[in-house]
Formats: C-alpha cells, structure tokens, sequence
C-alpha cells in the first residue's frame, strides 16, 4: 500500500496524494481509470503536493485527462484541482463533476452528478451511487466493464479503519445500499485497496462493509449500555457528550482523535434521540453546550 502508483487492472491505476495524516491515513487515493489517449481521474489529493503532480504526470504519460469525477468536497480530495486544471496534463474540453448539494461547496464550472448516472471509458463504467453520512453530497461509483465488480467508495468506507461521518441515519442508509451491490473489490478514499478473500473463504470487500454496519451497532450499543449507568457526577440528571466519550473510547489521548471521537458519539445520540430511546436534558436553556443525555 505504501507504493506511490499502484496497477488495480488492466485500466485501473490508484495514484497515492502523498498528503498523509491523521484522517487521510496514507494520503488520499486517486484513481485513473481508462487505457487510451482519454482518461478519467477520480479526486485529486489536496494540492498541496508538487511531487503528487508529478506523479500524475508520469503515470498518464501521453494520455491525458478529459473528465474529474469528485467523490466529496473536502479540501483533501478537490484541492488539487486547479493546479491538474491548470497544467498540460488536461484535454482542453476537460470536465469536472461533483453531485451538487445545497449545504455543501460547490466547485465552480462543476457539473452535477445524479444518481445512477454513467461515466463510460475504454470499456469501463463507472454508474454513480449518490451516498450521504460522511457528508451530504457524497458519491460512490460502481465499477463495471472489468473482470471483477468494483466500488470506488471515497470516504464512505476506508481500507483500514472507520470514518468520519457527518450524518448517522443517511450514512447508515448509504451502507446498506452499497452492500446490496455485493462488490469484490473496494478502491477506497484513504487506505490499502479491499480485494481477495479471507480464511473462510468470505469476499473481503463485502466482510468489511457487514464490518462498518456492525461496528456503528456495536458503538450505539456501548453508548446505551454507558448511560444505563449512573452518571460520573453524582446528582446529574444525565451524561455529557464529553463523559459518554470518555468512557466508550477509553485508550484515545490524541486530541484532534478525542474531538472526532465526541463528534461520532454525538451523531448517535442524536439518532437515538429521534428514535426516543434517549432524551436531551438542557442545563441551562440559554446554553445548548450544556446538555445532558439520559435514557427514557
């Protein structure tokens, strides 16, 4: 995983953004896609890289890109784009694609993305899946024209690991749908490619996406085990989103983890909240940080 330009098939290249960190693992996964004089890339790393440029570069040779297809807009998988737009690596007509969300940015000149629509190349296509949860225009691509089904899944699912989400409910949805597909292999935003199979002879790809399901069950269940306990301050009338972390993530100090961790466990109570399992006490009504969460 740790190679810069990684051959998936025959048409498939994941080149490495070589921006690595906390959340982007490795560094974020670009994929170019098609064999002829016309490709399509799929994200672009943060374009914070030269030697990313480079690389690109090298692995297009004398083929050029003709289409940006744009899994989500975080900073770390469209800020390479002007710079790739700006450079010789693009066919004059190149075009940008991003599903278009109202409470998300928008790349300027981009092209809307629909759900189930086509990009086709040298024999390849890449159908769309419009798939919330890690934020709202989130798209994956179903991957087909090759000898085996493929998911590029963005952030929606990682190669090691879980991920950010910014919404439980759609992204739990978004799970689902994407298991339905049954692919054999998952080109992920961040992380080593999922391929192959496991010991028992289970298709890894699927396994993880079951995994990802069952890990979000397990945290909401450890949650509701947590506050089915009596607060840490003797009196509360409930826990604190703060508390609640503490005691379901107990070995992470890194605090830039610890913020996400609270932000995760807080997208779950507000699940649980709609689903009246839980209810939210407030403090001080003026002061919506100082709520409380208590079971019904």
């Amino acid at each position: 995983m740790n190679k810069p330009v990684e051959r998936i098939a025959r048409d498939i290249v994941r080149v490495l953004g070589l921006n690595p960190g906390p959340f982007t693992l490795q560094g974020t996964n670009t994929y170019l896609f098609g064999s002829g004089p016309r490709r399509l890339l799929v994200d672009t790393g943060d374009g914070a890289q030269p030697e990313y440029l480079k690389l690109l570069y090298q692995t297009l040779g004398d083929s050029r890109i003709d289409r940006i297809l744009i899994t989500h807009w975080h900073n770390d998988h469209t800020g390479g784009i002007p710079a790739i737009l700006h450079s010789d690596m693009v066919s004059p007509d190149c075009t940008i694609f991003k599903h278009q969300h109202k409470d998300c940015p928008n790349i300027d000149g981009s092209q809307d993305i629909s759900d189930g629509q086509v990009f086709a190349v040298d024999g390849l296509k890449l159908t769309a899946m419009l798939t919330p949860g890690h934020t709202p225009d989130h798209v994956a691509f179903l991957v087909s024209g090759c000898e085996q089904k493929m998911l590029v899944t963005g952030d929606l699912i990682l190669g090691q690991g879980t991920t950010v989400v910014d919404d439980l409910q759609p992204y739990m949805r978004s799970l689902d749908q994407v298991l339905e597909t049954a692919p054999s292999v998952l080109l992920p935003g961040h992380g080593p490619v999922v391929q192959g199979q496991d010991d028992q002879g289970q298709c890894n790809a699927v396994r993880v996406i079951r995994e990802y399901i069952d890990h979000r069950h397990m945290r909401e269940k450890q949650i509701l085990q947590t506050m089915a306990g009596p607060p840490p301050i003797a009196g509360a009338p409930g826990w604190s989103v703060e508390q609640i972390t503490a005691a379901v993530y107990p070995a992470i100090t890194d605090p830039q983890i610890i913020r996400a961790a609270q932000k995760n466990v807080h997208l779950h109570l507000l699940k649980l909240k709609d689903e009246q399992k839980i209810k939210r006490i407030l403090v001080d009504p003026l002061d919506p940080e100082s709520a409380l969460w208590a079971l019904i």
